[in-house]
């Protein structure tokens, strides 16, 4: 049909529409976010294989807007196995988090092939752990929730300077209690413009600036537990973990849903 689309997407929610049709809200690589009309989504199992689960990733067949309406969804073929997202609560909550902040962060339409990506690259990382196998089940690994928020947060122009000055560029000022730092200046600060600043402990910061690089191979390498990691990198994960919701917070339009689900889970806490 003239007018239609084809692109990459990414599933971040659904509800319910009259008896068998969705909303669909996707993250598409050729018009970003779009909220769509799926008629008969409950029931065409030609047009939908599948369903439309949170988190699936596949080609989405979208027509053309029209006045008054919103664009209608053709078709959706899955092109990655999602059925982890049915049998690993922890698979579920990951996934629906990061769906969840992209939904929530991203807005308006256009070609977004960055944030696309970020999202794409941390789903196939929480689905496909490397040497998973059913009798050895591995935990996602928190630190690919916070690549994810680093991610976003970097494509959609908020993240504040990691490695240099946020004022002038020049390298940060540094000393026992850790790296001037100021959200309100940019970031972190150098000696002239660090004085009277909160201070971050360098080994946050450089887990921040290695998660972005792709130099922290958490795909590769799950790392060992909790209990066995120093109290410094500890203190390092868990105040990354902070330092994201304090960058995240400001730009949410309603407190995110999906967190709550990891205090669920058994003998979970939520990642940090």
């Amino acid at each position: 049909m003239s007018g239609e689309t084809l692109t990459p997407a990414i599933v971040l929610r659904t509800h319910a529409a009259r008896e068998a049709d969705l909303i669909v809200v996707l993250l598409t690589a050729a018009r970003g976010r779009v909220e769509c009309h799926a008629r008969g989504a409950r029931k065409s199992r030609r047009r939908f294989p599948g369903g439309l689960p949170t988190g699936a990733r596949g080609e989405a067949t979208i027509g053309p807007l029209r006045r008054g309406s919103l664009p209608p969804l053709e078709g959706f073929a899955a092109t990655h196995d999602h059925l982890a997202l049915g049998r690993d609560l922890d698979a579920f909550a990951y996934v629906n988090y990061a769906c969840e902040l992209s939904d929530q962060l991203v807005s308006g339409g256009g070609a977004d092939l960055r944030t696309f990506a970020v999202l794409d690259e941390a789903i196939a990382a929480i689905l496909c752990p490397p040497d998973h196998r059913p009798t050895d089940p591995r935990q996602p690994h928190p630190l690919l929730l916070r690549r994810c928020e680093l991610g976003l947060i970097d494509a959609l122009g908020w993240l504040p300077a990691l490695d240099r000055c946020g004022v002038c560029g020049a390298p940060p000022d540094r000393d026992l209690r850790g790296v001037a730092f100021s959200l309100g200046r940019g970031g972190v600060l150098c000696h002239e413009h660090g004085p009277g600043n909160r201070r971050l402990a360098p080994e946050l910061l450089g887990l921040a600036v290695d998660l972005l690089a792709g130099e922290v191979g958490v795909r590769e390498l799950p790392g060992p537990p909790q209990a066995e990691l120093s109290e410094s990198m500890l203190a390092a994960r868990r105040g990354l973990r902070d330092l994201c919701r304090e960058l995240i917070e400001p730009h949410l339009r309603s407190p995110l849903r999906s967190l709550a689900f990891f205090a669920q889970l058994p003998a979970r806490r939520e990642p940090g």
